[in-house]
This record gives C-alpha cells, sequence and structure tokens, in this order.
C-alpha cells in the first residue's frame, strides 16, 4: 500500500503544476529573419582633376579643348564646361580668340574621356598700366 500512496501524493502534488504546463500554450518560434541581399556597392562617382598650361587650340564642330602643360598636353570635352575669363563668366565661343592665353582647367576623367566642368582663363588686364606716374 505504501507504493500507491506514494504514487498518489506524487499524482496529487505534481497534478496542479502538470495542469498548468498542459493548460499553456505551446512556445512559439520566431520566424528566420530572411538574409537581407548583399548590398551592391554603389560606384563613386569620378574624382575631379585640375591642370594648368597654355591654351593650345578649340575644336567648336568637336568641342574639344587642348591645353599644353609643362610635362603633357591634354585635350577636353567642353561640351557642358563653364568658361571663365578671370573673374567674369564668358561663353564658350569666346576662348577661340584666346589661343596662347594659360589656362586652368578642372575636370573628370571616366572611361579614358577627360571632361571639362571649368575653363578659367587668365584675366586679361586691357587698359591698365602697370605703374603709376606722378
Amino acid at each position: 500500500m505504501r507504493p500507491l500512496a506514494l504514487f498518489a501524493g506524487i499524482v496529487m502534488l505534481a497534478g496542479p503544476a502538470s495542469l498548468a504546463v498542459m493548460a499553456a500554450p505551446p512556445a512559439r518560434s520566431l520566424p528566420a529573419a530572411a538574409p537581407k541581399p548583399a548590398a551592391t556597392p554603389k560606384p563613386k562617382p569620378p574624382k575631379p582633376h585640375t591642370v594648368s598650361g597654355t591654351l593650345e587650340s578649340y575644336d567648336a564642330s568637336a568641342k574639344t579643348l587642348t591645353v599644353k602643360g609643362s610635362k603633357a598636353t591634354w585635350t577636353f570635352n567642353v561640351a557642358d564646361a563653364r568658361v571663365w575669363d578671370g573673374s567674369k563668366s564668358v561663353g564658350l565661343e569666346d576662348i577661340v580668340s584666346r589661343t596662347g592665353a594659360k589656362v586652368t582647367v578642372k575636370y573628370i576623367e571616366s572611361e579614358g574621356l577627360k571632361s571639362a566642368t571649368s575653363v578659367r582663363l587668365a584675366a586679361t588686364h586691357g587698359g591698365k598700366s602697370g605703374s603709376k606716374s606722378q
């Protein structure tokens, strides 16, 4: 009888606890987060460059500008470039008459092509004398 009494005691003690466990809803497992697709790196914008030299030529039909530096000669596409004569903005056609002038070109290079973003001609100092008379 003792084993039966012991078994009955265990059932009575474990009964309410086992009912609570059985009554609790089963634990839900969270769905695994879907892996994010690998982000494709954005291409970096081309790095701007600057060169200075002498204006060799301008081809209006091809919209190209040739500049000769101390160590190299470069040809730039100037279709979208802003042109400056000193601090004054001028039209692209105004550089035709400035062959031989000192020039600074800011450009970007993409796939081997140099595209000027800015062309700055050395300022002309017409009409002013460099010395003062007293």
